[in-house]
């Protein structure tokens, strides 16, 4: 092998390693299983994921299907949320856990600030790790919500 031939192998082996590093730094910083990566995610099992969009989604919070959880944090929640909705901030869920119901099969629905928000994406795989079996999201938000003309609910 080649002095040049060499060179590359060790950039590609300082490359993997760098990348594994990353990896696993991010895994830590942020929490596998309370991020979601670690949960479960089946196809055609038991699990139901997906993203919810208008119309549907008003049709569902309007005949009470589901419960809608917002992601944001306590103070955005309190300025307006969807009405019923149960406050579960992404960046505080165990602590907030307690407020949603014991039954792991309940339709939940998660939802932020807007479509550039990527906690109710991150809330929803968080909550399948936790052990929800049906998590929904709904990536419009609040300000999607309200573009459409639909109501607002203030406070907890």
């Amino acid at each position: 092998m080649g002095c040049v031939e060499v060179k590359k192998m060790n950039v590609i082996k300082e490359m993997i390693i760098v990348s594994c590093w990353i990896v696993v730094g991010a895994a830590t910083l942020w929490g596998a299983n309370r991020a979601g990566f670690l949960a479960p995610e089946y196809k055609n099992g038991s699990l139901a994921t997906r993203k919810v969009d208008f119309p549907e989604v008003y049709q569902i919070w309007k005949k009470r299907e589901a419960i809608f959880v917002d992601a944001r944090p306590v103070s955005a929640f309190q300025q307006g949320h969807i009405p019923g909705a149960i406050n579960v901030p992404v960046n505080n869920i165990e602590q907030a856990l307690s407020a949603l119901p014991v039954d792991r099969h309940v339709r939940l629905i998660t939802y932020c600030g807007s479509i550039e928000c990527p906690n109710s994406y991150q809330l929803m795989r968080a909550l399948l790790g936790y052990g929800y079996r049906r998590g929904e999201f709904f990536t419009r938000g609040v300000r999607g919500w309200v573009a459409v003309g639909y109501p607002l609910e203030k406070g907890d």
